[in-house]
């Protein structure tokens, strides 16, 4: 493991080629955890796994995207654009040097903004390799999500509202990769014909009767919803 309490000249003799970056948060954790709890626990997860993988390991960020705390004093946040620039910002630098596998650890759920920000960082760098630091192993079925896009579903749904639009031709198809490989590599590499689903098992009756139960489940959403906040804004 490699930490910035090494040298730059032990990082470069060592040729290590992988870096984890861990972010945190400051915010409240309930009157019988610290402030730092995301951050402490992003620090130290980062070495743990640094440990393992023998990769040089960043100090952990410790301001994320907060905002839903600030009602607690002390809580502190950043915005999810500025979240998103420091990670970019950092991550060029190390493209700078040569690295190009870069594992981003968060701790905190709320740092929502780095899931579409990998995404879109792999997309804009294709010669670099960002990655969340957990997922779904490859060829593991059983996490693997059998509709995602252009199956059953979005079928069925078609089939019932626009069915002159709806060709035939598409075969079944689920990659043996996670869904969080769209975030690492373009959809045609995990699948040819762009289906991940079952096109083949839609329904149009089914579409039909899916989008009605949608709309009742939302509009119930959405009433139930701005009741609430109603009364949470007056509180």
């Amino acid at each position: 493991m490699f930490t910035v309490e090494n040298t730059y000249v032990e990082i470069e003799k060592s040729g290590v080629d992988t870096v984890i970056l861990p972010v945190g948060a400051i915010e409240q954790h309930g009157p019988h955890l610290p402030l730092g709890t995301d951050w402490i626990i992003a620090d130290a997860s980062g070495r743990a796994l640094a440990q393992e993988l023998n990769a040089y390991v960043l100090p952990a960020l410790p301001v994320g995207n907060s905002q839903e705390h600030l009602s607690f004093k002390g809580s502190v946040s950043i915005r999810p654009t500025t979240l998103a620039q420091v990670l970019e910002d950092i991550c060029l630098s190390l493209r700078h040097q040569g690295f190009r596998k870069i594992v981003i650890l968060s701790a905190h759920g709320g740092n929502w903004i780095i899931k579409p920000w990998i995404r879109d960082f792999n997309f804009r760098y294709p010669d670099m390799m960002v990655i969340h630091s957990s997922g779904t192993m490859p060829g593991d079925s059983r996490n693997i999500p059998v509709e995602i896009h252009s199956g059953r579903g979005e079928t069925s749904e078609m089939l019932a509202i626009r069915p002159d639009l709806v060709k035939g031709g598409a075969a079944d198809f689920t990659p043996t990769l996670g869904r969080e490989y769209l975030d690492y590599t373009d959809f045609r590499k995990l699948s040819p014909t762009g289906v991940w689903g079952a096109p083949s098992k839609a329904d149009a009756a089914a579409g039909k009767q899916s989008a009605e139960d949608w709309a009742k489940r939302s509009a119930t959403y959405i009433r139930a919803t701005f009741k609430e906040l109603t009364a949470l804004k007056k509180a």
